[in-house]
């Protein structure tokens, strides 16, 4: 078996591995799906801006339907040349039923981000494993002809 034969199969392994971080994000997907079917929208308001090194996040506060006050740090860290929350700032919360503590910002991209993320990359490296694969294995081919 040649050299760029064995390295085809990389490219499988590659594959497969961008299969499980796309799973990994799709179940990331059925967790925001579920909270948005059971989930309770209510107004919360920031009480805190958060940072790490250029990136800022901001903690929010609501108050449940049952009175009881939960805290929680948004998911999303943005650039704070882009970042528009203020202290004091209203903003929608929507949490789950059954656990309060499962709360986000009820913004597309505060929901959206791990699963968009992990997607797109799932998929770019699946797209990097069938490039591998198919130019290795076409390389093992012509050299084969050859001999």
């Amino acid at each position: 078996m040649g050299a760029y034969r064995a390295v085809s199969y990389v490219g499988v392994v590659i594959f497969i591995l961008g299969g499980i971080v796309a799973v990994y994000g799709f179940t990331f997907w059925q967790s925001t799906q579920n909270l948005k079917k059971n989930g309770i929208r209510v107004e919360g308001t920031v009480f805190e801006i958060g940072s790490k090194a250029i990136y800022r996040f901001p903690f929010v506060k609501f108050t449940t339907k049952k009175g009881e006050e939960i805290r929680f740090k948004s998911r999303l860290e943005v650039n704070m040349d882009l970042f528009k929350y203020k202290v004091g700032d209203k903003v929608t919360v929507i949490y789950h039923k059954d656990d309060p503590r499962n709360a986000r910002i009820d913004k597309f991209w505060e929901q959206n981000m791990p699963e968009l993320y992990l997607a797109i990359l799932g998929a770019i490296v699946m797209f990097v494993g069938l490039f591998v694969r198919w130019t290795f294995a076409r390389k093992a081919r012509r050299r084969a002809r050859y001999r």
